[in-house]
């Protein structure tokens, strides 16, 4: 498969390497230059963590698969990532930092993440790869193998043409845009907001509960109670890789945390028969601790209607200084950043720590201005 691979892929200017085994990595990542492009492919249909099933990195005139059903000694790629002093060049990074996290336990250094550059360079938020390649270098891709099975053996032509160009013109992008950054002197203000994005965060499952629709609404103790099904929730869907919809859902979640002591008959009557006869028991078992463990902090009501004017205020400047100069808006105005600024403010008179840095070199004079009314 291998020498198949290198004779019908190999043309223009890159040269494809299949690696397939522990020291063919060993061998490939010594070959790595100082800047590589870099993704990768994975299946989460019907599990927590994602599934991976393929790595790409091209550096050079080379691009490297890197297969995790072959490889099981990844510390070469580890050490690479976390080197600081080379560059990973990637679009729309998140998936992959959380693949990265999960299967090799690792957060690479000095992320460019093309997607997240592009956003301080145009009013596009979250164009995707293929709009960027055509916009850019005027390439058009085909864009047809996202959902195949990447866990299949051997892959297609056509996902190892996918493959190919998912980061064969990742280096050309970075140049392009790196060199537009600098030029308008926003290489400062996407380098400060990437060291933070590119450090991927475990979510907490006892901090699930905020993330509930209408949890606000609940009773303190009823509030600890969502809070122990929660973390229970998202403990039991890691434990068995299952998504946590797969164990139950939220509105399940908060219609028991309303109820005062939880049955299993009340589980039977709201739930699936197989789901409810797996999980009945340890649910009213932990609705019953939950009853007994001290409230969390509450959540935030939803904004009174004068903060709501102060948010559509702040909102309409935001983006008004995003369309002149031309940034993403997304950058400056996320409703949920407005809002937990609006918040903070109300509780400690300055801006909130998001619209610190570059963002308040550029809106905090406006925003303390439309703030201060409401102390």
């Amino acid at each position: 498969m291998e020498a198949r691979w290198h004779t019908r892929y190999r043309g223009g200017e890159k040269l494809l390497e299949w690696v397939a085994d522990n020291a063919a990595l060993t061998t490939a990542v010594a070959q790595f230059e100082d800047r590589v492009a870099l993704d990768t492919e994975f299946i989460r249909t019907h599990t927590y963590y994602p599934m991976p099933g393929l790595y790409q990195v091209a550096s050079g005139d080379r691009v490297f698969l890197l297969d995790p059903l072959g490889i099981d000694d990844w510390q070469p790629l580890i050490e690479y990532l976390r080197d600081p002093h080379t560059t990973k060049i990637m679009h729309a990074c998140l998936e992959d930092l959380e693949l990265l996290h999960n299967h090799l336990g690792v957060s690479p250094r000095n992320v460019f993440d093309t997607q997240y550059a592009n956003a301080f360079l145009s009013p596009d938020f979250s164009l995707s790869y293929a709009a960027l390649v055509e916009r850019l270098l005027g390439i058009s891709l085909e864009k047809h193998e996202t959902r195949s099975n990447w866990l299949q053996r051997p892959l297609s032509d056509e996902q190892i043409r996918y493959a190919i160009d998912d980061v064969t013109h990742l280096l050309r992008l970075y140049q392009s845009l790196s060199d537009d950054l600098e030029s308008l002197g926003r290489s400062a203000w996407f380098g400060a907001d990437m060291r933070d994005r590119s450090e991927y965060q475990v979510s907490e499952p006892t901090l699930y509960y905020r993330n509930v629709k209408k949890a606000w609404q609940l009773s303190d103790q009823q509030l600890a109670v969502l809070q122990t099904l929660c973390a229970w929730r998202e403990d039991t869907a890691r434990s068995e890789n299952v998504p946590r919809n797969r164990v139950i859902w939220d509105e399940h979640l908060f219609g028991f945390a309303r109820i005062d002591a939880l049955s299993t008959e009340h589980v039977r009557q709201a739930l699936p028969n197989g789901v409810a006869r797996r999980y009945a028991q340890p649910l009213v078992d932990q609705h019953r601790v939950g009853r007994d463990a001290q409230a969390p902090e509450p959540l935030p009501r939803p904004l009174t209607p004068a903060q709501g004017a102060v948010l559509k205020a702040l909102r309409n400047v935001a983006r008004e200084t995003a369309v002149n100069l031309n940034l993403a808006p997304e950058l400056l105005a996320r409703k949920r950043d407005l809002e937990y600024c609006v918040r903070h403010h109300a509780q400690r008179a300055e801006l909130s720590p998001h619209y610190g840095d570059w963002r308040g070199e550029l809106v905090a004079d406006p925003f303390m201005d439309i703030l201060q009314p409401l102390r």
